[in-house]
Order: structure tokens, then C-alpha cells, then sequence
């Protein structure tokens, strides 16, 4: 007798918590597109009366979740509404008491038949889920599909007037848009993969979107974010200063007010998420200028030499200033003088913006600077810094190699 009754007492427990009786209190109303974790309990006790359907409870209260309550409230003769108010969720609780009391009361064998028929009766429920879900396709037709057709709604994706139940061409189209979007398989089927991801997007859907853009550039900031924007808008023809600073200053802004005038945005002069966006997908307003990159090397002369320097604030070596000014331009070009000299094309006569190159020591080229017309070559050489020379000098001539183009 002492091994029946706590035989019983863990049956009974094993019951209660296999239908999983929420505590006392009360239900806020919690309706379509809602995500809480009351929502969850709401979907279990549903579950255990056989109204919901889904496989697992969510905690987001969906289309499935909706219909599902209409049924209980048609089968509780409440008001049909869809909607969890305090008379649905005190109801739904109530039908739950009832059945945990019936549980104590059945001894240790039938209360574990009843357990082992309950879950065979919820993986059956799941597995004809599945399977409707599967079978979800052109000529289906049902309250699953109407349903499908309510979460392709409030996506975005299921343009119809109306929610028919019939998964017809236009119903396809629209499974067919969301998982290109999803980068699901375009194959217009409602499987179980592409349900879970409308499910995973209605979720996130229903979630508070943060209003502070994910890129948000303006005067005080620094970096790379700043350079890169800088750029593009030095080959969009916008920012004429003549360094790339990584610094967003006065110049900056302007040249970024200009840009959103052109663009038909707000012009605030702040780099945004839209502004970025449409920056980087902009082409070149123009080709390669070698005009422009001499101009830009005016502000240059005098910088000092140094060996590894690319930057106006550290100086140049002689390669650093070449890479330097025509990364200005938007070009990228070999880093040394030796990879600069085995790229590009050679020219017999060099022009403006072309590189010569000049084997100053050892076997090979070892100097390189721009041509600037008049038979000068701007460089940055170790006893002068950044300076002009004439291509034509006794010196330079006699150690000329050969001009390169790389625009």
C-alpha cells in the first residue's frame, strides 16, 4: 500500500507537469504579433487541449496561435475575437485545472497509459503538422495555407486582396520571394524549412527596431569608416581637399551636404545609414585625371623624406609618395619600386601622371617618381625631400629605365 500511494503521488506530480498548469494571476491581452513568455504558457495549455497545432510553443504570438485561440473561444462560447483577454486566459486555465485533479485521482497504470497516449496524441498532432506543412503547395488548400497566406501578409510578400485558403500562382510568387530573401531553395513550396524561417522573421519582426543607424559619421569623428568616405568622395569629384585626413572636419561635411543635394537625400552634412549606402554605390563621376593628382602633390613639395613614410604627417619615401597620390585618385598601384616597375604598361614617351623609373644604385630600378609634363618628374628624394627635378638633367637621364602607365 506505502508503494501505490507514492506510485500515485509520482504519477499525479509527473501529470501536472506534463500539462504544465500556469500559476494564478492575470493575462494581459495579448494578440497578433505580441512576443512574451506568457505567450508560451498561453500556447501550452492551448496544446493540451488540442487547439495548437505547431509543434513547439514559440512564445510569439503569430497567425497559428490566433487561430487556435478563435477555436477555443467558439469551443468555450466566448467571444470569437482572436484575442487572449483575461476571460480567455482565466478560461483556458480552468479547462487545465480540471484535468490535473482527474490525473491524481486515476491509479499509477492508467495515469500512465493516459501520459503515454497524450504524448503519442502530440507527436501525431506534430507530425500531420509537418506533413500539411510540407504538402503546402500549388492546388493545396485549407486553413493552413490561409494561415501561410496571413504570415506572407504581414511580411510584405502576399500582395492579394484577400486570404482565399487556395495556395494558387500568386500565393507561390510569394513564397518564391521570401526565401530569395530568406536564401532559401526558390522552389514556391511551403516546406518546414522556409515555415520556420517565416516564423523566425515574424519574430523579429514584432521586435522594437533600434532608431540609431548602424553607420553615423559627423564633424569630431576619425578613422577608416572617414577615410573610405573621404575617397569616394574625392573620385565623385566632392571633396577637394587635397588629402585623404580620416578626420571628418568642415571640408568633410560640405563635401558630403553636396553629395545628398546631388542624391536627393537630407542634406544634413552627416554621413548616415542611406547616405553610406547610396555613397558606395555610386561610380566614378569621372576617369582617372592625371591633372588633378599633379595638383594634388602641390601642397607635397617640401614634406620630408622617410623611409617607410606614406603619409603627409610622417613624410615619404619615394614609393610612399607615389602609392600616396594616386590612392587620392581611387588607384591602387604595387607598394615598392620594383613591383611598380614588373606592373603597369610601358610607354615609350612618358606623359603627365605616367611613372619613371631610374636605377640609381644596384642592378635593378631603385627610383621612381611622377611625370609632370615639361620634362619634369615630381619624387621624393633622400637628400630633398619632395621636390621637382628635370627629367632631362645629366644625372637622371643617364640612369633612366623606362615610364610605366597605370591608368
Amino acid at each position: 500500500m506505502q508503494w501505490k500511494a507514492k506510485q500515485i503521488m509520482m504519477t499525479s506530480a509527473f501529470a501536472s507537469a506534463l500539462l504544465m498548469i500556469p500559476a494564478e494571476g492575470k493575462a494581459a491581452e495579448w494578440k497578433l504579433g505580441m512576443s512574451h513568455p506568457q505567450i508560451k504558457e498561453v500556447q501550452q495549455l492551448l496544446k493540451a487541449k488540442g487547439f495548437f497545432t505547431y509543434p513547439t510553443a514559440t512564445g510569439y504570438f503569430g497567425a497559428i496561435t490566433e487561430t487556435a485561440v478563435k477555436k477555443f473561444q467558439a469551443s468555450a462560447r466566448l467571444p470569437v475575437t482572436g484575442v487572449v483577454d483575461e476571460k480567455t486566459y482565466a478560461a483556458l486555465k480552468a479547462v487545465a485545472k480540471p484535468a490535473a485533479k482527474q490525473a491524481v485521482k486515476t491509479s499509477a497504470k492508467p495515469a500512465m497509459k493516459q501520459t503515454t497516449q497524450l504524448a503519442t496524441n502530440t507527436n501525431t498532432v506534430a507530425s500531420s503538422t509537418a506533413k500539411s506543412a510540407a504538402e503546402s503547395k500549388l492546388g493545396a488548400s485549407g486553413e493552413a495555407v490561409k494561415t501561410l497566406q496571413q504570415q506572407l501578409q504581414t511580411l510584405g510578400y502576399f500582395t492579394y486582396p484577400q486570404l482565399t485558403g487556395y495556395f494558387g500562382t500568386v500565393t507561390r510568387e510569394a513564397v518564391k520571394k521570401f526565401q530569395k530573401d530568406a536564401g532559401l531553395p526558390i522552389t514556391g513550396v511551403a516546406d518546414r524549412t522556409t515555415l520556420a524561417k517565416l516564423g523566425e522573421a515574424l519574430a523579429k519582426k514584432a521586435q522594437p527596431v533600434s532608431t540609431q543607424p548602424a553607420i553615423f559619421l559627423t564633424i569630431g569623428a576619425s578613422g577608416d569608416k572617414v577615410k573610405e568616405v573621404q575617397t569616394k568622395l574625392k573620385q565623385l569629384g566632392y571633396f577637394t581637399y587635397p588629402e585623404i585626413t580620416g578626420y571628418f572636419g568642415q571640408a568633410t561635411a560640405e563635401a558630403v551636404k553636396k553629395f545628398q543635394q546631388s542624391a536627393k537625400l537630407q542634406v544634413t552634412g552627416m554621413v548616415d545609414d542611406e547616405t553610406y549606402t547610396r555613397l558606395a554605390a555610386q561610380a566614378p563621376a569621372k576617369k582617372f585625371d592625371p591633372i588633378e593628382l599633379v595638383a594634388d602633390a602641390a601642397p607635397l613639395l617640401g614634406k620630408p623624406y622617410v623611409w617607410g613614410g606614406q603619409t603627409p604627417e610622417t613624410g615619404f619615401d619615394c614609393s610612399g609618395l607615389i602609392v600616396y597620390l594616386f590612392q587620392q585618385q581611387g588607384i591602387t598601384i604595387p607598394r615598392t619600386v620594383a613591383t611598380m616597375w614588373d606592373a603597369g604598361t610601358s610607354v615609350d614617351i612618358p606623359a603627365v601622371g605616367d611613372i619613371v623609373f631610374f636605377q640609381t644604385e644596384g642592378s635593378t630600378v631603385s627610383h621612381a617618381g611622377i611625370y609632370v609634363g615639361n620634362n619634369q618628374f615630381l619624387h621624393s628624394g633622400s637628400s630633398t625631400g619632395v621636390t621637382i627635378s628635370p627629367f632631362n638633367s645629366p644625372y637622371w637621364s643617364a640612369r633612366y629605365m623606362g615610364a610605366k602607365r597605370y591608368w
